[in-house]
């Protein structure tokens, strides 16, 4: 799908009472900022290739704890991350606060927001907050990385 049938079909789906959920990121991550553009292939924990992008200078290429790489513009990443030097040089934690999730019930290929085609399998998570920034999160990433929140922030057990 494009970027317009994707938004169409994520308006449907919620339309037709799908259970939005509000998320927030609570994993420390590694990041550094890219001198050059620099190519990233986003491979998740299972081997699989989930999407394609290029950092440019300045953005930065952020490391989950389970070795998924993927690319922030430089003009998010302040808005998104902390530094945590109780972690160590190079680490961060997330302030990017409440999010919106809808787990995926098929898999899914689509064009998400920097341009790339993205495929999400079943069970997967698509980040609805913004519908011009919609973008899927693998299962196993997702939960490595986010947990369920109320609309203040606060994690639910």
């Amino acid at each position: 799908m494009n970027k317009a049938e994707m938004r169409n079909f994520v308006e449907s789906v919620i339309a037709n009472g799908a259970n939005v959920k509000t998320y927030a990121k609570f994993a420390r991550v590694q990041a550094e900022q890219a001198t050059e553009e620099t190519p990233i292939v986003t491979v998740l924990a299972n081997g699989k290739q989930e999407t394609t992008n290029v950092a440019k200078c300045g953005d930065w290429i952020v490391t989950n704890p389970g070795g998924e790489k993927y690319v922030v513009g430089a003009d998010k990443f302040s808005k998104k991350y902390e530094p945590a030097p109780e972690v160590g040089k190079g680490w961060y934690k997330p302030t990017g606060g409440v999010q919106k999730f809808l787990e995926t019930a098929e898999d899914l290929s689509f064009v998400c927001s920097w341009g790339e085609e993205q495929s999400i399998n079943a069970g997967g998570f698509i980040n609805v907050t913004c519908l011009d920034d919609i973008y899927g999160i693998a299962r196993q990433e997702f939960f490595d990385t986010y947990k369920e929140c109320d609309e203040n922030g606060q994690f639910i057990s």
